[in-house]
Parts: structure tokens; C-alpha cells; sequence
């Protein structure tokens, strides 16, 4: 054994190191993901309702919005949540919608509702009915112009971030749009005939 030169190596500094380096990322990974859940759940959760999904699971497809983000984490780029966001939440909320086709129960939001200290019960009736007529009418607009549709008009994206966010040609979210708006000023339209017949 010689006095002299380095020591000898047992390995457990380079492990070591690993390890350090493995439990910094980690950190650094959950970290994200709760800075991100804290700010664009409500956003999330909003966009899944506004995509078709009934409040009464809209908690639990928010959720699965943010596993498939913590999953695929290394994938996105960082500022760029939202876009991937966007886009899970657009694909959950089809899930979601062909899942409650299929399936023999009807989802009712009417349990779930509830009562906000700070308005009245008038108010409340209101902000109801707007709501249900907001849901009727983006009930109207096919799933595709629907997403579109949520985003530019209720969210305030862009159509570069829409078609980023969906993976469309830019052409395709414009035409979507501008379809969807058609369709949902006739809506609007046919409701206020009916409104007026009655």
C-alpha cells in the first residue's frame, strides 16, 4: 500500500454523488409540479368543464390532467405548462365524454353545487341558470371547434397557443373557430326565438 498519490477508490463517493444529484432533481421536480398545480388548477378545472365534463368529475379528471403532466414532467419545457396543459385536458375531457356516453349512469352537477357566503340565493339562481345556458350552448359546438372555441373566446389564448397547445395547423384552428362561433351565435339566436315564444 503505498503513502503516496490518491486514495484508493471504494466507490461510495460517486454513488454517493448519484444519489445527491437523483434526490436534488427529485425535489426540484416535485417542486414544479405543485408550483404549476397551485397556479393552473382553476384553470384546468375550468377548461375540463368548459370541454364537456360534469362538475361532479371534473375534480377527479383535474387530477388525472396533473398526474399525466407529473409523469411526462422531463418532457415539458419549462414556461411551457400551460400549452401541455392545455392539451391533456382537451384529450382527458373526450375521454371523460366518451366514457359517460358508454356508461348507464347520467352525471348530475345539482348535489354538488354550492352556496358562496356572498350572494344571495337570487344570485346564486342566476349565476345557475347562465351557467347551464353557457353549457348548453358549448354542448352544441362539436368536441374539436368546442376546444377551440373555450380557449380563445373564455380562456383568452391565442390561436398560435391554441394550435400549438391542440397539435393543429394554425389554418385549422382558425377555421375551427370561426365555425364554432357560427354555430354558437345560431344557438344563441334560436334561444332567444324560443324565449320570445314563450
Amino acid at each position: 500500500m503505498s503513502l503516496t498519490g490518491a486514495p484508493p477508490t471504494l466507490g461510495i463517493p460517486r454513488a454517493l454523488a448519484e444519489r445527491t444529484e437523483r434526490l436534488t432533481r427529485d425535489v426540484d421536480d416535485d417542486r414544479r409540479v405543485a408550483q404549476t398545480f397551485a397556479a393552473h388548477f382553476e384553470f384546468v378545472w375550468r377548461s375540463l368543464r368548459r370541454f364537456g365534463v360534469p362538475e361532479a368529475t371534473a375534480d377527479d379528471a383535474a387530477q388525472h390532467v396533473f398526474l399525466t403532466f407529473s409523469a411526462r414532467l422531463g418532457d415539458v419545457e419549462p414556461g411551457r405548462e400551460r400549452a401541455f396543459l392545455v392539451a391533456v385536458s382537451a384529450r382527458v375531457a373526450a375521454n371523460v365524454r366518451r366514457q359517460l356516453e358508454r356508461s348507464r349512469e347520467v352525471a348530475s352537477d345539482e348535489l354538488d353545487d354550492a352556496v358562496a357566503d356572498a350572494e344571495t340565493p337570487e344570485e346564486l339562481l342566476v349565476e345557475r341558470a347562465r351557467r347551464r345556458e353557457l353549457d348548453r350552448a358549448l354542448a352544441w359546438l362539436p368536441f374539436d371547434q368546442r376546444a377551440v372555441f373555450v380557449l380563445f373566446e373564455l380562456e383568452g389564448f391565442t390561436l398560435p397557443e391554441i394550435a400549438e397547445g391542440l397539435e393543429i395547423p394554425l389554418g385549422t384552428a382558425t377555421s375551427r373557430l370561426r365555425r364554432a362561433r357560427d354555430r354558437f351565435e345560431s344557438f344563441v339566436a334560436e334561444r332567444a326565438r324560443e324565449v320570445t315564444r314563450d
